[in-house]
This record gives C-alpha cells, structure tokens and sequence, in this order.
C-alpha cells in the first residue's frame, strides 16, 4: 500500500496491555499514558479506569492537549472482579451493571468518545439463550444510562469463547446476533473485535468478518497463541511473530485485507485500529512497541 494509512485509520495502543502495571487501574498512569501520547506515529488510545483523582486530572489533560482519540475500556475491571453482565443470578448481574455505570464519569473526564465492556461468562448450551437474554437486557440499561448520563456511545468486545478467558460472545454471529437486538433501540452501539480473538474462536478474519461488518466500529490488533502446549497459551498478547503464536506481519496483512475488502477500512473513514500487546516478562514496554510499529509497517507496505 502505497498511501499513508493516516488517510485510511487512527492507529492507537491500548495502554494497560503495552504496560500491565496499569492493569488495576494503579501504578504510573500518567508517565507510561505520555509514552503513548507523545509519540506521533499513534492517534488513539485505549484506557482503563484510574483510581487515584490526580493522575486521572493529569491523564485527562494530557489525552486532551495530545488529540488523542480515547476509548475507555471497562474490561480489566470486569475481568479482575468478576463482573457478569450475563449472570443468571440477578443480584450479581445488578452488581456488574454497577461497575460499569461506575465508569462513567471517568470516561467522561479521560474524553473517551466510547465506553467498551466485554460480556460475562460462557455457559452451557442448554442456557446460552437465557443468558443472551441478560446480556442484551444489561447492555441496553448501560446503552440507556450512558446516551443520558455522558452521551457516550458503548461499544461490546468479542473475546474468545472456550479457550481462556470462555465469554459469552464469542463468535462473530452470536455478536451479530446481540448487535442487532441493542440496535433496535440504540444505532449508535457497535462491536469491537481483535486479531487475536478470532483465531481463539476457531475463525478466520475473511470468512467471518462479513458477518460483523455493519456493527463494526473499532479494531484492536493482538497476538495470540491456540497451542495448548506453548507456555503462553491463550490471550497472552504476546509479541508479533513469536515462535508458537498465531499471528506476524504476514497475518496482520491478511487482516487488513479483509477491513478493506469489508468496507471497514476506506479513505476518510479513519476508524480506531489499535495495537493490544503485552511485554512478556523480561522484555520493557518499548521494545513491545518497537514490535508493533515494526510489524505493522511490514503489513501495511506489503499490502
């Protein structure tokens, strides 16, 4: 491809993976968030919540005079809690829908332009229907409450359905299937997929994509491993090309393919494409970054 991808995306990081420190919503918020916000080859950003009032001021102000584009994501606090958007039980399911209406302000503060969730946990077939029932009736209060309280649209992220982290949604029908329910009432809901949840859903970008393609609304672009074997098995996020994992240069051109073809990707669009790698251990941040950016740049002049 010989035009810049600037016309086309905005490429982001999603800054509690690139540094897991973060992950809790602890940690050095503000110096690794400036490592992201000052480097001008990234657009956008994917942030969590942040405990501490001064670090999210300063984050605040930081994203805002960088013109980062900024989604918040409330998955780390569903993942490291617990929280079930999908729980039979109701009272844990109030619970969950708490959390995240808990987000809220913060996202309003950080200027996200969404809020992201991920659904709850996988159940057996004979439950699948109830619980998909919970999942759309807790994603359109959340859809309710965030049109009203901040004005922010909200955004459901398909995970992998029975390998790792076995959520609910899943693959790209089941997620199509809830987009259109919560579309009835709110248009401005969409997916988010990833690279590397695709292939731990047993799928391929060019086989399945067309079947999101209407509720797509942001990209994130990570490495996997489906061996179960390897000692990274999972959503581990490692580094591109890895020895063991699923995805490289090679892959990631394959997936831009695909946008391309499905019409996610065309000249003035500029969705969010952002990278969701996680240094392992021993490795720093920026050579995870450096890793990106390269990879990245061997997919999109390759194409």
């Amino acid at each position: 491809m010989k035009d810049s991808w600037q016309s086309y995306l905005q490429l982001g990081v999603v800054h509690f993976m690139a540094f897991p420190e973060c992950l809790t919503g602890e940690g050095p918020q503000l110096d690794t968030l400036a490592a992201i916000c000052h480097d001008p080859f990234f657009d956008a950003v994917d942030v969590g919540p942040i405990v501490d009032d001064l670090q999210r001021a300063e984050c605040a102000a930081l994203l805002r005079d960088c013109q980062m584009h900024v989604t918040f994501a409330c998955q780390p606090l569903q993942l490291l809690h617990g929280h079930d958007l999908n729980a039979a039980d109701k009272s844990q399911r109030k619970a969950a829908i708490e959390a995240v209406l808990g987000c809220f302000e913060q996202a309003q503060q950080l200027g996200a332009s969404r809020i992201a969730v991920m659904s709850g946990r996988n159940v057996a077939a004979a439950e699948r229907p109830a619980a998909l029932d919970c999942l759309i009736q807790s994603l359109c209060t959340l859809c309710h409450a965030a049109r009203n309280r901040v004005g922010l649209p909200m955004v459901l992220e398909i995970f992998d359905h029975d390998l790792d982290k076995k959520a609910l949604v899943g693959p790209c029908a089941t997620a199509a299937a809830i987009a259109r329910e919560v579309r009835r009432e709110f248009s401005d809901f969409g997916l988010l997929h990833d690279l590397s949840h695709i292939y731990l859903c047993h799928e391929e970008p060019a086989q399945h994509f067309p079947l999101i393609r209407e509720h797509l609304v942001a990209m994130h672009m990570g490495n996997s491993v489906s061996d179960s074997g390897h000692a990274l098995f999972g959503d581990t996020h490692p580094l591109f090309g890895m020895p063991g994992s699923d995805s490289s240069a090679a892959e990631l051109r394959e997936f831009l393919r695909v946008l391309f073809d499905i019409g996610f990707l065309r000249p003035g669009r500029r969705p969010v494409c952002g990278f969701e790698i996680r240094p392992p251990a021993g490795v720093s941040p920026q050579t995870a970054i450096v890793n990106m950016k390269r990879t990245w740049q061997q997919a999109w002049w390759t194409l």
